[in-house]
């Protein structure tokens, strides 16, 4: 399967062929899978729209059934949270992507045990992916 990505910000460059192939092997067992690239303003307007919340968020999950998800992702929120956290746009990014995909597989972060437990799975899946490369640093 080969995600369907969509940028539709421009404020950070992205490597789309590079995030393509990363989503592609995190979702391997999905039908289909679309990615959608926004900024803040886009962000916070779906944040609002899908979940009643005022603000911006990192990523947006829409599980459509059947193997078929939609994440949406705010590109400055990666490159925001990497200098907060001290690490990288690229992995921040990976990151956003691997939490999407796993709430599509039915993990939830809504309790202490139950974020714990998705913290775990995240760590698993970006050993086993190469991320560099998804934003300039």
């Amino acid at each position: 399967m080969i995600p369907d990505v969509r940028n539709r910000q421009r404020a950070h460059p992205v490597n789309v062929a590079r995030l393509r192939q990363l989503a592609g092997t995190a979702a391997a067992d999905f039908q289909s899978l679309s990615i959608v690239l926004v900024g803040d303003t886009e962000m916070a307007r779906l944040n609002l729209r899908y979940h009643a919340v005022t603000g911006t968020t990192d990523v947006l999950s829409f599980d459509y059934g059947a193997g078929h998800g939609e994440l949406i992702i705010s590109v400055a929120q990666a490159v925001a949270q990497a200098r907060h956290y001290r690490t990288t746009p690229s992995r921040e990014l990976a990151l956003y992507v691997v939490h999407g995909i796993l709430h599509l597989q039915g993990y939830d972060d809504l309790t202490s045990d139950k974020r714990r437990r998705m913290r775990a799975a995240e760590r698993r899946l970006l050993d086993r992916l190469n991320f560099r490369g998804l934003v300039p640093a």
